[in-house]
């Protein structure tokens, strides 16, 4: 179970290993940066489904020079998620001629020319793959490149060109700033601001009028998706009924129009650096951090990007990897509603039956614990061989524990949480502790709560089969595996150290107190 996370982070890799075809490649000599790695052959096709090309699509013919080259290799890599991958090679003649070619189109996209360590330009591969790109200063790329035959990149090295001319402007303004704020001035740091403002205004103004001026192009698409509405300031925000400002104006503006300019069907944006920013950004920050909102979010935007067969694949396959190795508490949920909604419906054909089946059985097992969930009732005996019932156990708060006297990290919890729990009782507060045994070595056992004085309701299983069962229910892979219930044994928080506990539970008692 453990190791189910590697298992779908492996798929993430290898849908991205199946993005692209590469060309004939001679081998380059080794990178020294871990920027860019290898790219593996085409994907499978998903069935039933077709994948036209273009009349207008040509074949790679990018012929690149590179001024004061006179001899080495260029790597030609592309975009993918947040990653980048190689896709071919090639060697320059004495004066910096060389040329990338293939006998069929390569997907479309933002790809990258670069000799690792030294320089990188991007260029834009859409329909227009037979052009030339001259690179006068490799210093200065944005600014010195020429193209020729490809209206897509000329305009693209326009963009380039004003955004580059922005930054060294505004470079020495936030630099002001800074020491602005390391001398506390006010004014200077107003000023600076002001400034910086302007020109991230103009920033702004230049790409919408980009996006008018060039409407059809693949540039203009990345920079609407990459737009944000303009914030009203917080004073001039709507009022809500009661007359006060609506602070969460600005908050449900971006939200309602974050993917409003989005083509869904267009998987060239895979590979551009927006498309997974975008995406992490909406579930990390934009979607309520609740699970019930994130469920339900995540399926929403997978269920968008079916209209692309390898969006879909690559947004499954980092949100089910993010939701099910994820440490924060309850967001486990989230991965079994991927799950329910894709895997077990049978979306997601290219995954192996056999790691389908691993994933639909974890996800199975998890809904059994899931925080807000009744926890399944226990029926084991305790060290004089009596049954002992989770469900019928009187308190407020139930601390259900897998442990054993041998483990290193139980032989330091185990104490800190019945010092904790010891002083809990001393407040009056209700709480009591279901310790389940997690092995079978019975005069182990019984001797460390002799010797150590227990007060839990300590149980074990009678034989191999129930502990199996016990921890089948609760998802334990390790000890000690942790869980609280509430009067009624709905599981209200799990897999808590013994600090993690005494932090959690101390604010969950104070909140009850004030209800």
């Amino acid at each position: 179970m453990r190791n189910l996370a590697t298992t779908v982070c492996a798929l993430v890799i290898s849908i991205a290993a199946l993005a692209q075809t590469p060309a004939k490649t001679t081998t380059a000599p080794a990178q020294k940066s871990g920027a860019v790695v290898t790219s593996n052959p085409e994907p499978k096709k998903a069935p039933g489904r077709h994948y036209p090309i273009s009349k207008n699509q040509q074949t790679l013919n990018l012929k690149v020079h590179v001024n004061g080259m006179k001899s080495g290799y260029v790597l030609l890599a592309y975009y993918f998620g947040d990653k980048q991958y190689i896709y071919d090679t090639a060697y320059s003649d004495p004066k910096g001629n060389l040329v990338f070619k293939a006998d069929t189109a390569v997907p479309g996209g933002i790809y990258i020319l670069t000799r690792p360590g030294s320089w990188f330009t991007e260029v834009i591969l859409t329909e227009e793959q037979n052009f030339s790109i001259d690179i006068q200063d490799t210093l200065k790329t944005a600014e010195s490149v020429k193209v020729s035959g490809s209206k897509e990149n000329t305009s693209f090295y326009e963009h380039q060109k004003f955004i580059a001319q922005q930054s060294k402007s505004v470079e020495p303004l936030r630099a002001g700033l800074e020491r602005a704020k390391a001398a506390k001035n006010k004014d200077s740091i107003a000023y600076f601001n002001k400034k910086i403002s302007a020109i991230d205004s103009s920033v702004k103004a230049y790409k919408r009028g980009f996006t008018v001026k060039y409407p059809s192009s693949f540039m203009s698409k990345i920079i609407k998706l990459s737009d944000e509405p303009d914030f009203v300031p917080y004073d001039k925000c709507p009022k809500k009924a009661d007359g006060t400002i609506d602070s969460t104006y600005n908050y449900w503006v971006l939200r309602n129009s974050y993917w409003a300019n989005m083509d869904w069907s267009d998987e060239r944006l895979l590979r551009t650096p927006v498309y997974h920013n975008k995406m992490k950004t909406w579930v990390d920050r934009i979607v309520p951090q609740h699970p019930d909102s994130l469920s339900y979010h995540v399926n929403w935007l997978i269920d968008q990007t079916q209209q692309a067969d390898l969006l879909y694949r690559y947004t499954v396959s980092v949100l089910t990897y993010q939701f099910e190795s994820s440490k924060i508490m309850g967001f486990d949920a989230v991965f079994v509603a991927i799950v329910e909604n894709n895997h077990m419906k049978g979306k997601c054909w290219w995954i192996s039956d056999e790691t389908t089946e691993k994933i639909i059985k974890h996800a199975k097992q998890l809904k059994f614990c899931l925080v807000g969930n009744q926890a399944v009732n226990l029926f084991l005996q305790d060290s004089a061989g009596k049954v002992v019932e989770l469900g019928k156990i009187k308190a407020d708060y139930t601390i259900l524990v897998f442990w054993d006297p041998t483990c290193g990290h139980c032989k330091t919890e185990i104490p800190a949480i019945k010092a904790y729990t010891d002083s809990l009782h001393k407040q009056g507060v209700s709480v009591e502790v279901y310790a389940i045994y997690s092995e079978l070595d019975y005069p182990t056992w019984r001797k460390y709560i002799r010797e150590h004085n227990h007060t839990w309701k300590d149980v074990c299983a009678k034989d191999e089969v129930e502990l199996a069962t016990a921890k089948y229910y609760y998802e334990v892979y390790s000890t000690p595996t942790l869980y609280v219930m509430d009067a009624n044994k709905k599981i209200i928080a799990k897999r808590l150290d013994d600090k993690g506990l005494k932090n959690w539970l101390n604010r969950r008692i104070e909140q009850d107190r004030k209800k």
